[in-house]
């Protein structure tokens, strides 16, 4: 338990401290102090600097993970409206990413565990949309890969700049 209450200490601190710097200029000292512990301690956790990003971009698309694997085993809820709370999700884990250049290598990284995890439990509330709904869906899994890719850039709002309401209007027509 200890091991995993440092560890997500150290994620906080990295998570907190890409709020106002730029992943780059953070050290592992900045992150050691921030998280309260020694410095030493973080590679114990962490190989590099770079590990402890990919843990808090891992951290948020596990969330996500989390969340579309109960609605999928979920059967009170209808199939596409399991969909848009996916989508919401994924909008609420990539807003909080931080703003600056950065944004996009951290898009790049979120989209790609997304697109690659979330795929097989897209598929199969697709296949609960085919049977509960009559939907038409030939090719679930290649149909879910075409909707996360439109959901991950309909989420990088700086390749086509909206207001929030924008996106969740659009998230909502496309599960429509």
């Amino acid at each position: 338990m200890q091991y995993l209450n440092k560890r997500e200490k150290i994620l906080d601190a990295m998570q907190q401290l890409m709020t106002t710097a730029d992943t780059r200029s953070i050290t592992v000292s900045e992150i050691a102090q921030k998280a309260g512990i020694g410095k030493g301690s973080i590679y114990y956790y962490f190989p590099s600097k770079n590990d402890i990003l990919d843990g808090v971009i891992e951290r948020a698309y596990s969330r996500v993970l989390e969340k579309g694997k109960a609605l999928a085993a979920a059967s009170d809820i209808d199939a596409f409206c399991k969909m848009e709370i996916i989508y919401h999700a994924c909008l609420e884990s990539f807003n909080a990413a931080p703003d600056g250049q950065e944004r996009a290598f951290i898009h790049l990284k979120f989209a790609k565990a997304i697109i690659t995890h979330l795929r097989p439990i897209l598929a199969d509330i697709l296949r609960q949309a085919v049977a509960e709904n009559g939907a038409v869906c030939e090719y679930p899994e290649e149909t879910a890969y075409i909707i996360l890719l439109v959901l991950t850039a309909t989420l990088d709002n700086r390749l086509v700049p909206m207001k929030e309401s924008d996106v969740s209007r659009i998230l909502t027509a496309f599960t429509q």
